[in-house]
């Protein structure tokens, strides 16, 4: 056992399983009065800061959205599932497979901490007792 090296396969949730991307839209839209759109096609993982990017924002705009997430009460919770079939990505096969870790980089929002409304939010759809690693944003 000693010197025994685990793999591991590290899923990024935001724009795979979680849809960041519409509910960027729909926020920012709405804050902003007036529609968004992606000016270029944003690549998983989804931040905000990549979303902004990716939306034309200004830094004003992005950061006047980035507060309006920091204060929605366990804002990560409420993000919808993506519609595609990227969940199946992180579903334990029939066959023994490394262990997977589901991998964010989210801003802190009021409520719980951003760590346990990503587990919330897996356990939710289906990923029972979840290896989860948040980094800050």
């Amino acid at each position: 056992m000693e010197g025994e090296t685990r793999e591991f396969r590290v899923v990024p949730i935001d724009g795979t399983l979680v849809d960041v991307r519409r509910t960027f839209i729909e926020l920012g839209s709405s804050l902003l009065r007036r529609p968004l759109r992606y000016v270029v096609k944003p690549e998983p993982p989804h931040t905000l800061a990549c979303l902004s990017h990716a939306a034309g924002l200004d830094e004003r705009d992005a950061r006047r959205i980035r507060r309006l997430v920091e204060i929605i009460e366990d804002f990560w919770t409420t993000v919808p599932a993506t519609e595609t079939k990227a969940m199946l990505l992180a579903l334990p096969p029939d066959i023994p497979d490394p262990p997977t870790i589901f991998y964010a980089k989210r801003v802190k929002t009021s409520g719980k901490p951003v760590l346990l409304q990503t587990i919330a939010w897996l356990e939710k759809h289906g990923f029972h007792n979840p290896i989860v690693w948040c980094e800050a944003e």
